[in-house]
């Protein structure tokens, strides 16, 4: 009895110290799914322009967290999994999102990608979490068993947007 109470007050803990217990929010996506792709900044991401790029990322808790049934490590090893994965593949996203738009190609023989992916690598910086949720239900005695699967959504604010990568990819393309 003692060891669940602990448990519990543990979860109240992380979930009052993270802010992603609730998806209740002022924006309008907060009952949407998790939106990948341009937007605006988190608190309006209906304001334009276009200068946040979203992407967001599903994992699993570790194996152990999940056999020894501790919500807390479930939690925490699901979102910094989560992390790992999306920061790889931000810029891979974010740019193949505009080649596939401007240039309708999907295999390239050049370095134009390599070219774009460099230089937003080194401008890109600071690629956050605007939240987690769990993707199972809670319907387990012992909250926040939820965490088993969970899924984040990643953002950053990119310098001079959408736009930006446009021109830059029209202004490499001319030159060859």
């Amino acid at each position: 009895m003692k060891s669940k109470s602990l448990v519990l007050i543990r979860i109240t803990i992380l979930l009052l110290g993270t802010g992603c217990g609730s998806f209740a929010g002022n924006d309008s996506t907060a009952n949407e799914k998790f939106f990948e792709g341009w937007a605006g900044p988190p608190e309006d991401m209906e304001k334009k322009p276009y200068k946040y790029f979203y992407t967001r990322r599903v994992n699993r808790a570790s194996p152990k967290s999940v056999e020894k049934q501790d919500p807390v490590r479930m939690r925490e090893t699901c979102t910094s999994g989560a992390a790992l994965t999306a920061k790889a593949d931000f810029m891979r996203k974010m740019i193949g999102e505009e080649f596939m738009v401007i240039c309708q190609i999907e295999d390239r023989d050049d370095d134009i990608p390599k070219i774009i992916v460099a230089e937003y690598n080194n401008k890109v910086k600071g690629i956050k979490t605007r939240e987690c949720r769990p993707l199972k239900e809670a319907k387990s005695e012992i909250p926040g068993m939820e965490w088993e699967e969970c899924e984040c959504l990643w953002y950053a604010k990119v310098p001079g947007g959408k736009e930006a990568i446009k021109a830059r990819i029209a202004e490499l393309e001319n030159r060859k």
